[in-house]
């Protein structure tokens, strides 16, 4: 069975007894006004046979016939029926036609104190129905319109008092919804519900907020453990890959060293260059997954950020051209810094590369010495998703598919940042991707 709201129910019941009321009373009043007009009617008849029999008695002595039947003509308007007859029955006049079922009114007529005769007399019941139907309509127009307003009045009253407030209540019975305080004049039941339902209510978002910070507290202990977990895995296969890299590494790089006086041209120095100087990144990156837990203090000193973003670009722009992007330095202006360049190189690196295998095609350094020395990775790139946004720098949080990257890159990246004392963040922008390398000023650190 389809439930019914209380409103439907209210109009429903209040409609079918404003619909019996008005049966009754359009019955009683039809009946009424009927009775009344028939009555006003008898009284007419009787009055006129009256009116008759005293004009009439002359005539009824004189036998004078003519002037009964002219009497008996003027009357054959008035009513439906009229006889005069005398004492002994005889008929000495009529007009109009007996109708059977309606009172026959009878008014003697008298001589000397003996009854002479009597005129009877009929009215015509229709003229009284048909009055009373015109009355009985109008009087039911009339009550039609007072119980039309009279129920939207007394439905308009209820729904406002009764149901909206319930309805109002209900909704507010959801802790997440504001709170409406009620009206000055709200029936006292409704004013108590209300306190119900607040206390309900309260204690509702009471438990509901101890259920969500205890909710929050365990998956942020397991996720804490998982990545421990994780980490100290990864730590202790980095120990076991690092040595095994080691002496790859060492090679390269002896190689590369005792191949760079004997380079025949320019392009196969810089080759050679750049081959050692990545095997001695690589080298680097082996020392910090063996470090992560130990965190060792960097080797802080004064560096500038743009001499370090310049021979970055020049480093990494062949590479990145494979990938069919294009690194560009947006400054020229010296940006002193204290800082370790081999970590800022590491940072850097980790950003571009992200950047690359998003699918930026243009990615800008900009270093900035007004205000907060700072340097910007921007990239026009598809951007970051908003489920991975507040969770960026934790450890194996990735937007790459399964096997494409570990998640590590940005959480190193920060850690290094924080270990020379600046601070790494994501920047929302407009379009691509924008991270911001901030470091202390040299003047506040002199004050300090």
């Amino acid at each position: 069975m389809k439930r019914r709201s209380l409103a439907f129910r209210l109009t429903v019941i209040l409609a079918v007894a404003w619909f019996a009321l008005f049966l009754m009373l359009g019955a009683v009043i039809w009946q009424s006004t009927q009775r009344l007009i028939q009555e006003a009617q008898a009284d007419k008849a009787r009055a006129l046979a009256t009116q008759l029999a005293t004009i009439s008695l002359d005539a009824v002595l004189l036998r004078d016939y003519g002037t009964l039947e002219r009497y008996l003509t003027d009357l054959a308007g008035a009513v439906a029926y009229a006889e005069i007859r005398r004492a002994d029955g005889q008929v000495l006049g009529q007009t109009g036609q007996h109708l059977p079922g309606v009172e026959l009114l009878r008014v003697p007529m008298r001589a000397a104190g003996e009854q002479i005769g009597e005129v009877l007399a009929q009215y015509d019941p229709q003229p009284a129905r048909r009055a009373a139907w015109q009355l009985a309509g109008l009087m039911a127009l009339a009550l039609t319109s007072f119980s039309g307003l009279t129920f939207w009045a007394l439905r308009r009253l209820l729904l406002s008092r009764l149901v909206a407030p319930v309805a109002a209540l209900i909704e507010q019975a959801d802790p997440e919804r504001m709170v409406t305080p009620m009206a000055a004049d709200t029936p006292t039941e409704v004013a108590d519900l209300a306190a119900a339902i607040g206390g309900l209510r309260e204690r509702i978002g009471r438990h509901i907020a101890e259920a969500e910070e205890a909710a929050h507290a365990r998956n942020e202990a397991l996720r804490r453990l998982c990545s421990e977990q994780r980490l100290a895995a990864v730590g202790q296969l980095a120990g076991e890959v690092a040595h095994e890299l080691n002496t790859p590494l060492s090679n390269i790089l002896g190689y590369a060293q005792s191949a760079l006086p004997g380079a025949a041209d320019a392009e196969q120095r810089d080759a050679l260059m750049t081959i050692e100087a990545q095997a001695r990144r690589a080298g680097q990156i082996v020392r910090d997954m063996l470090t992560a837990a130990r965190a060792p203090a960097p080797s802080l000193q004064v560096i500038d950020l743009e001499a370090i973003c310049a021979a970055f670009v020049r480093l990494v722009t062949p590479l990145a051209r494979k990938q069919d992007a294009i690194i560009t330095l947006e400054s020229t202006a010296p940006v002193p810094v204290r800082g370790d360049a081999a970590r800022v190189e590491q940072i850097l690196f980790n950003l571009v590369f992200n950047a690359v295998q998003a699918g930026a095609s243009e990615i800008r350094l900009i270093p900035s010495a007004t205000g907060t020395p700072e340097v910007t990775v921007a990239d026009n790139g598809p951007g970051l998703p908003e489920t991975v946004r507040t969770r960026l720098f934790e450890p194996f949080v990735t937007t790459k598919p399964a096997g494409q990257g570990t998640g590590l890159g940005l959480a190193i990246s920060q850690r290094l940042a924080r270990e020379m004392g600046a601070e790494l963040e994501w920047v929302e922008s407009d379009s691509g991707s924008r991270f911001r390398l901030a470091f202390p000023s040299l003047v506040e650190e002199s004050q300090s």
